[in-house]
């Protein structure tokens, strides 16, 4: 495989013996997908806006940090390492496929997976490739009358499987999951195969870590959770699958995990609270038939939950269930939210980014993309809800092309990440946004 590496010589050589406290090294933060590293203290007065990096690429996969330097991969099969103090590239690795995994940093390593199957591991500091592995094949998933189209013998890829399974590193392995229905664990300073558990369907949601154990869901809308050692089976946790029209199935967004619970959603329009030592079902959250498509933030008594076409975020307690509060986005929101010291940050696919008090939900700063705030095309209303008429027209079945219009808006598909002190957003235009936090007034 090709493989290019341009090093720049920017600023002083990265360090990743150790892990740094303004690092974001892996989707969600840590290991257990919370996306509260961030979340203690008080919550910044909002922000403003630092500096912007434009990748000119689409982008899908979320922006980690090690070290000093920010990593984000985009569809063009480029993985970007930017020098964050001097803003400046520091190495490009080209990849022959594009990324839409967010990469994982560990020991001076960064892996990710492309979408031609290939988990590459590089590393950190200069991008020079270690070793790389190979699955079955990566692929959006598909289906028969998909979104009730006619099952004309041509199954359909979902426009809206916008992700490959994140890696993460532990205990000395790298653990993914793969279209081609496995998950993998491999040694992570060699690349060769530790164990694979053959699953029901495609694994694009990230694994998450619960102790000894890795949660991770798949398109067969069943969760699994795999001994991190040996890849045995502990439990298996079946969610809602409608196989009629092929809309309301599949887990595509990584569980987040509790201490003893975790909390997953599925397009099947509920979020579940399982016991993460068994399994068992502790209560589920109907989202009214909307899917919930990202993974929920955590702190210490609610859970965050992104939904899309109820176009609410949702809070709940963490232990019960119980609604606190929603909030309305008005459109969909795949972005997974995190926590800024007791304050929330969600990030939606009409191109902005919402701030709010964690406990309340009372706002507290908004940015609107100049997409958004044009609104050119008309696809937004007057409430900001999608205008399907103007967005679909007479072909509800150009779904494709209905989507291409909402990335244009600056939509955010990238969840966002704290780094070094600063919300850090990247639209699917492949624009990287540093936003510095203001004080209380």
């Amino acid at each position: 495989m090709r493989r290019l590496a341009f090093t720049a010589l920017l600023g002083p050589a990265m360090s990743t013996a150790a892990s740094h406290a303004a690092d974001w090294p892996t989707f969600m933060g840590d290991a257990a997908r919370s996306g509260a590293n961030a979340g203690t203290g008080k919550a910044p007065g909002g922000f403003q806006l630092a500096w912007e990096y434009d990748l000119h690429a689409a982008v899908a996969a979320s922006p980690v940090a090690a070290g000093g330097l920010l990593f984000v991969a985009a569809e063009d099969g480029n993985l970007h390492a930017i020098d964050i103090a001097s803003r400046q590239l520091r190495w490009l690795f080209h990849a022959d496929a594009g990324i839409a995994s967010t990469p994982a940093v560990a020991d001076g390593l960064i892996y990710f997976l492309s979408r031609d199957g290939q988990l590459h591991a590089l590393d950190a500091a200069s991008g020079a490739p270690r070793w790389s592995f190979r699955t079955g094949g990566e692929a959006r998933f598909a289906a028969h009358g998909m979104f009730g189209l006619p099952r004309d013998g041509h199954k359909r890829a979902d426009p809206w499987d916008f992700y490959l399974s994140s890696p993460l590193v532990a205990d000395g392995k790298v653990v993914f999951g793969s279209s081609d229905e496995h998950v993998y664990a491999l040694d992570a300073k060699t690349g060769a195969m530790v164990w694979s558990y053959k699953s029901g369907g495609m694994v694009h949601a990230a694994p998450a870590r619960a102790d000894s154990r890795v949660i991770v869901g798949a398109w067969d809308s069943a969760l699994y959770a795999l001994d991190l050692a040996t890849g045995a089976l502990a439990w298996r946790h079946q969610t809602g699958a409608d196989h009629k029209d092929s809309i309301m199935l599949g887990i595509q967004a990584a569980a987040s995990v509790d201490g003893d619970m975790v909390y997953a959603g599925s397009r099947d329009g509920f979020l579940y609270a399982l016991d993460a030592a068994t399994g068992q079902l502790r209560w589920r959250h109907d989202a009214k038939g909307s899917w919930v498509p990202g993974t929920a933030a955590i702190n210490a008594s609610q859970v965050f939950v992104p939904t899309s076409d109820a176009g609410l975020l949702t809070v709940l307690d963490k232990r019960s269930g119980r609604k606190l509060y929603d909030f309305p986005t008005q459109v969909w929101t795949f972005a997974s939210p995190i926590l800024v010291g007791d304050s929330l940050v969600v990030a939606t696919m009409d191109g902005q980014v919402h701030q709010l008090d964690a406990a309340s939900g009372k706002p507290l700063w908004r940015f609107m993309s100049p997409e958004r705030l044009a609104n050119a095309r008309g696809i937004l209303d007057a409430e900001g809800k999608f205008d399907n008429q103007r967005l679909y027209g007479t072909r509800p079945d150009e779904m494709v092309s209905a989507l291409e219009h909402v990335k244009r808006l600056g939509a955010f598909i990238a969840s966002p990440a704290w780094v070094q002190g600063h919300l850090i957003t990247v639209d699917a235009l492949g624009r990287v946004r540093a936003f510095r936090p203001m004080a209380k007034s």
